[in-house]
């Protein structure tokens, strides 16, 4: 008897590879932005910067440069609400190679901000599987030059730089698989972190991660309660001691503790995402543009919270990153209306801000690549990407004020260096915005004078 043939299912053939050219064509996109907007950067530096101290350089780097202090002292050193932390200690490090050169300093922080982008690109490949054409906005965000300020005005490394490259890598630690190492990581970071420019609001979002992470993860482990304890303690510990030896020092003179409307704080805090979709000033649209970035940094927080207590391992993991980006986005913006809208509602778009808000965008560019509709996903990704844009056109807008600072700077500068006189050369503009006693200017540029560092470094 002849035997029957057996039916079944014919095998679906595994989907071929795409081709090499195919797969590098993301990269090479994604490089190409990389080297334009950085290269935007850098030289803005190299037309704007000037050797010279400015405005609080002059009274932070007490710490580090014009007295004597222990590691701890200047870890510790607070300057206005925050302290200097990791940004002491790598300014003490590195800054006397090149005798605390201004210029070089501020290429030292655009090479922060380079770095922690292409962080970013590692955290983002290894959340969603690989590099994408999209990716290109990661160098747009962080690359903007709207964060003059921080580049190249005032440059501290404590405020802005570090704290941000820092949460990346915090962002990192949280998605490693290893309990042990996860915990060990971000706790190490979480501390330096908290200690360094605003970074200090981490802490209050560490505590509550950890118990959300033991609720979606540990919960069934062995000695998921032991982990969960042992880090919620240390993680309350880092976070209170900060507060050991702290002075109220607000960074506005006119701040008050007792609350104002709580209207015009929403509207400071939308109008700090204005500049980045190419509007500036305090009227209609850009406060309609600022509000949208609101709601949907709160809209996406809240679906990633839900999303955490229901998704599986990978797409928890996104869920959480975005969580942390844009909550930690929303508590700056809270803590910075709160502390400076006292100052006026046109500080809003304050420089100094931006880089901070650079978190927040790439919260809201992670939560849009986890639309499971393919071309839902890709049309909204475009359309934030172009939005971005706006940078570019608002960037050309300030060019006058990045001109004018650098412009002060080297008047100053070089009225010091012919004359000697700090009275005199104040009467043309300042370095120091407040009395030069209360800083000890005269005898803190005769230091440098003697040492032949900061703007005596490349005088004859």
């Amino acid at each position: 008897m002849a035997k029957r043939k057996r039916k079944g299912k014919a095998r679906t053939p595994p989907p071929k590879p795409d081709p090499p050219l195919l797969r590098a064509a993301p990269i090479a996109v994604v490089v190409l932005a990389f080297l334009v907007f950085g290269y935007r950067l850098f030289e803005l530096i190299d037309d704007y910067a000037v050797n010279i101290f400015f405005s609080d350089q002059w009274d932070f780097d007490d710490a580090t440069l014009f007295q004597h202090h222990s590691l701890w002292q200047m870890f510790t050193w607070q300057h206005g609400p925050h302290r200097q932390g990791a940004g002491a200690l790598l300014g003490w490090a590195v800054e006397p190679l090149f005798r605390w050169n201004s210029r070089t300093e501020s290429f030292l922080v655009a090479g922060i901000i380079a770095v922690t982008a292409l962080c970013v690109v590692l955290l983002k490949k290894k959340l969603y599987g690989r590099v994408s054409y999209s990716d290109a906005i990661i160098p747009l965000i962080f690359f903007c030059p709207l964060q003059y300020e921080t580049l190249f005005i005032t440059a501290n490394l404590a405020h802005g730089p570090l704290p941000v490259l820092l949460l990346v890598l915090y962002c990192l630690a949280w998605i490693c698989e290893d309990v042990l190492v996860r915990y060990g990581l971000l706790l190490a970071i979480n501390f330096l972190t908290i200690y360094t420019g605003f970074g200090l609001l981490l802490g209050i979002l560490t505590p509550v991660l950890l118990v959300v992470d033991y609720w979606v993860n540990l919960r069934t482990m062995p000695k998921g309660k032991v982990y969960l304890v042992t880090a919620l303690l240390l993680a309350l510990a880092s976070f209170a001691s900060f507060f050991i030896g702290y002075k109220n020092q607000p960074a506005a003179d006119c701040f008050s503790f007792q609350l104002q409307n709580p209207v015009d704080y929403a509207w400071y805090a939308a109008l700090m995402f204005a500049p980045f979709f190419g509007v500036q000033g305090i009227g209609a649209l850009p406060t309609v543009v600022g509000v949208v970035a609101i709601i949907a940094l709160m809209a996406f927080l809240t679906m990633s919270i839900i999303g955490l207590f229901r998704a599986q391992a990978k797409p928890r993991q996104r869920y959480l990153v975005i969580a942390i980006l844009t909550a930690y986005c929303l508590l700056f913006c809270a803590a910075t209306a709160y502390g400076r809208l006292c100052l006026g509602i046109g500080l809003a778009q304050s420089s100094r801000y931006v880089i901070y808000l650079e978190l927040g965008l790439l919260g809201i560019y992670f939560y849009l690549l986890d639309i499971s509709h393919r071309i839902t996903r890709n049309m909204l990704v475009l359309v934030f990407g172009l939005s971005l844009l706006g940078t570019i056109a608002s960037s050309e807008r300030v060019r006058g004020q990045m001109a004018m600072f650098s412009q002060v700077k080297q008047g100053w500068k070089n009225c010091y260096l012919a004359l000697g006189d700090v009275e005199r050369c104040n009467q043309y503009a300042r370095v120091y915005p407040w009395e030069p006693e209360t800083t000890h200017l005269k005898e803190k540029l005769e230091f440098l004078r003697r040492t032949r560092q900061n703007l005596f470094a490349d005088s004859n």
